[in-house]
């Protein structure tokens, strides 16, 4: 199945006398058992500053259980569109659309870097990822640094905001006009790069010599 998401090479150095970074270990291992990969730009941040292993973007990576979620990009939402309109032409039932896509974001199976779900056929959702080459920068794939009761903060790992912390209250979306038709679809805020703002609140974090 393909996995075009760049960023994406683990290398532990040519010379096997040097151990490789415990994180670059550990990056290995969340692609082999969740189907997670990290950017190069987490890697290449962990890897060469001394983060305290408290810091909680940094000990999400670390912990037991990996609390993915999905958000869709703009393009995907287009995309998603542009082919329902062709498949159905003047028959499209785009409120069966919004519904489809409320329900798949919810339905990404990581491992298996696909949309499926047992009690609502979302094939189409996923017919259009198939389309888009499984390419995960096609949408947005967050992990979840911390939630509450009224949203949540996420580690972006796909699509251009690679690098980013994001973070929204539970259901806040935004209405999408395409030639007249409207699909609202959840979003995120962002607040900059997760690297500034680990150093920012840590002035003590070390860069490696």
């Amino acid at each position: 199945m393909k996995n075009k998401n760049p960023g994406s090479g683990i290398q532990t150095g040519k010379d096997n006398r040097i151990p490789p970074h415990p994180f670059m270990e550990r990056c290995a291992y969340l692609r082999e058992e969740y189907g997670l990969i990290v950017p190069d730009v987490y890697i290449n941040f962990f890897t060469r500053h001394k983060i305290s292993e408290n810091n909680f973007r940094y000990r999400c990576l670390w912990d037991n259980e990996i609390y993915e979620r999905v958000f869709y990009t703009k393009e995907f939402i287009l995309y998603a569109v542009k082919r329902y309109t062709e498949i159905h032409g003047e028959h499209a039932d785009y409120n069966h659309l919004q519904e489809i896509l409320d329900e798949a974001h919810y339905e990404f199976i990581l491992k298996e870097n696909r949309f499926a779900a047992e009690h609502m056929d979302i094939s189409f959702i996923d017919q259009c990822y198939e389309e888009l080459e499984r390419n995960q920068d096609c949408l947005m794939i967050g992990i979840e640094t911390y939630a509450d009761c009224g949203g949540a903060e996420y580690m972006i790992m796909t699509s251009d905001k690679k690098g980013y912390r994001a973070g929204g209250y539970h259901g806040m979306s935004e209405d999408l006009d395409i030639n007249g038709i409207t699909i609202t679809y959840e979003i995120l805020n962002y607040y900059g790069m997760v690297s500034e703002r680990i150093l920012e609140n840590n002035p003590y974090e070390q860069i490696k010599n």
